[in-house]
């Protein structure tokens, strides 16, 4: 057993770049194991209206595409095992097309580990247990929507994962399981790690948090984006894992992107809630005592994680039927846009509310006009948005019935001809309606849910002529690749590589010329990071950035209530913003703009004049 593990991540949701698994092992053909991330809420919704369709489907076909393209590698010799949740609904199914994509492509014999028993529909639809059954965003009781209920997967943890390990499985599909336990699994099974080793298992999970998203701990989507070396090139995150839990974040030689303390603090606090307890089905974290120490050369060492007990229960991730939707846009140019733009959007919902339909919830954006930030932030100084010659008006609604949702549709292309001059974009031609599949999280005891694992062989089609090496094709990628990203090969010195990350645009008047920040969705809330670029400043921001202010600040957007964390040992404070996202028609209806809303939040007057003086 070596003293430390190598594990990559080429997925961080179901969309990303298909062909990256594929070019990271041939960039890093020694990895241990690859993990790949595919459901979000979302996806689940989207899987199970695909098995609505057809019970064949419900898991992540694209996956498929991926194994395919690492046939080459498998039959060259490569040895990296791959962990994906891939399976969705459905991973005996996924399993299945993926034995008949590596025969088809002449592979070596390998295994297949199939973790399933996440699905605890019946528990739920239960009339008996119905009623224990409660909504972790609002406490409203599953009781009354028992015949709405889709799906309910309950996310597992690391064990069966493992397990499938040490029955020899080279790939191992799973359903629902924590995105975090896919480090955690390949971590208890090369170390053999017990349950009870609770910092080891808490080390593994925040680095697996780490890693989950892609590249967001490289580069992607920090604040600092502009200043990320070739982000068409942006290179996919590696954890090496030691004993102790700790880790050291990297990414593939050649590649582009960074991976510096600024990225991995503001993944860190990605999408958490109270940071003193960071829950996984493995362990509950705590994330006071983390140290992010920068090594250079795109190497960040994360170490201090301290466990407590698991949760005695599995968090789950149902969905109900919860009517229709539709969504259309067009493109409006000219003086006085944005009036002219709700006008239209107020037309179209009176229209079909006087054709005797009703429409449960709605909303009117004109995109480029501030829609996203509300009044959070004015377009001018006077307030007034309509500075603007150009929006994209955006309206979308859901109703309880497929009708109201087909009237909708049918009112919004008139607007070509009845509409204001200057209206146009109608090429993508009246707005589809869609059923409403709505997340629905609640808690379910352990003793309840029954992990299962199974394994599949695929039959050896592997052929003499043997392909490329792993390292002949490195080699051979290295060369292809060239260009632009070869710039940020071994040679170059690190002052060189992080000279852009370093020239940064400042703002004295603003949150954002002292911090940044990272934000996404909890449910129907968001959590909002904000992480100090220089440790002087933790005074002026503890003191200065409540929770009160932010609650202020966001509160156009439908905020319910704030809550703050500090995290001192990272220079961070983490906020909890409730209830941000109840209208889930907005086109942000996952909170990511959030955090760049937060940095233009203004100081007062004697800070900006501080700050000021200090750059001069």
């Amino acid at each position: 057993m070596s003293c430390s593990i190598r594990i990559g991540n080429a997925q961080a949701f179901w969309g990303d770049r298909t062909a990256a698994a594929a070019e990271m092992l041939n960039l890093e053909p020694e990895l241990d194991y690859l993990t790949f991330d595919y459901l979000a809420e979302v996806s689940m919704s989207i899987l199970a209206m695909q098995r609505q369709l057809d019970p064949e489907l419900g898991y992540a076909r694209d996956f498929v595409d991926v194994i395919r393209s690492l046939a080459p590698y498998w039959a060259a010799g490569g040895s990296c095992r791959v962990l994906a949740n891939a399976g969705g609904l459905n991973p005996a199914a996924c399993a299945n097309a993926c034995r008949q994509a590596l025969e088809a492509a002449g592979c070596p014999s390998l295994r297949i580990g199939i973790v399933s028993g996440d699905d605890v529909v019946d528990e739920l639809r239960s009339a008996a247990a119905a009623a224990e059954f409660k909504n972790l965003d609002d406490g409203e009781s599953l009781a009354g929507n028992v015949d709405r209920i889709v799906t309910a997967n309950a996310y597992l943890g690391a064990a069966p994962i493992a397990r499938a390990l040490a029955e020899g499985a080279q790939i191992v599909i799973t359903g629902r399981v924590a995105d975090p336990s896919l480090v955690v699994a390949a971590c208890l099974h090369h170390f053999g790690w017990q349950e009870s080793e609770l910092d080891r298992l808490a080390g593994a999970t925040v680095a697996g948090h780490l890693i989950e998203c892609g590249t967001q701990v490289t580069g992607g989507i920090s604040t600092d984006w502009l200043n990320v070396p070739d982000p068409a090139n942006i290179g996919f995150p590696i954890v090496e894992v030691d004993d102790s839990g700790n880790c050291i974040v990297s990414k593939p030689h050649g590649t582009g992107g960074c991976v510096t303390a600024a990225t991995v603090r503001e993944q860190l606090v990605y999408e958490i809630g109270d940071p003193r307890e960071y829950r996984s089905p493995d362990v509950c974290v705590s994330f006071d005592s983390l140290r992010v120490e920068d090594l250079g050369s795109n190497r960040v060492r994360v170490s201090g994680a301290v466990g407590h007990p698991r949760p005695e229960q599995y968090k789950v991730s149902a969905t109900l039927r919860d009517g229709y939707r539709a969504a259309g846009t067009l493109v409006i140019v000219g003086r006085d846009a944005v009036r002219k733009a709700n006008r239209c959007g107020e037309m179209v919902l009176q229209r079909v509310c006087e054709a005797g339909f009703q429409i449960r919830d709605s909303v009117i954006e004109c995109l480029g006009s501030g829609a996203c930030s509300g009044s959070v932030l004015c377009q001018d100084s006077d307030g007034d948005p309509d500075v603007f010659g150009e929006v994209v008006l955006r309206i979308a609604i859901e109703s309880e019935t497929q009708a109201a949702a087909e009237r909708f549709a049918r009112e919004l292309m008139p607007l070509i001809t009845a509409g204001p001059q200057g209206t146009t974009g109608y090429a993508e031609g009246r707005p589809r309606v869609r059923p409403v599949i709505r997340y629905w999280p609640c808690l379910i005891c352990r003793n309840r849910v029954t992990p299962c694992v199974d394994t599949i062989q695929t039959e050896d089609t592997f052929s003499d002529d043997r392909p490329p090496s792993a390292s002949a094709t490195q080699a051979k990628t290295m060369l292809v690749q060239g260009g632009i990203a070869s710039q940020y090969c071994e040679g170059e010195s690190k002052s060189e590589m992080t000279t852009g990350m370093d020239a940064l645009t400042t703002y004295a008047s603003r949150l954002g010329s002292i911090a940044f920040a990272r934000s996404g969705d909890k449910g129907t809330s968001a959590n909002i990071g904000v992480l100090l670029r220089s440790d002087d400043d933790w005074g002026f921001l503890q003191a200065w950035l409540t929770a009160d202010r932010v609650a202020t600040f966001l509160q156009p957007l439908g905020v319910q209530s704030v809550e703050r964390y500090e995290l001192k040992n990272l220079g961070a404070l983490n906020f909890v913003i409730r209830g941000i996202l109840q209208n889930r028609l907005r086109s942000d209806a996952q909170g990511k703009t959030l955090g760049q809303l937060l940095l233009e939040i203004p100081f007062p007057a004697e800070r900006g004049r501080t700050i000021e003086t200090e750059q001069k």
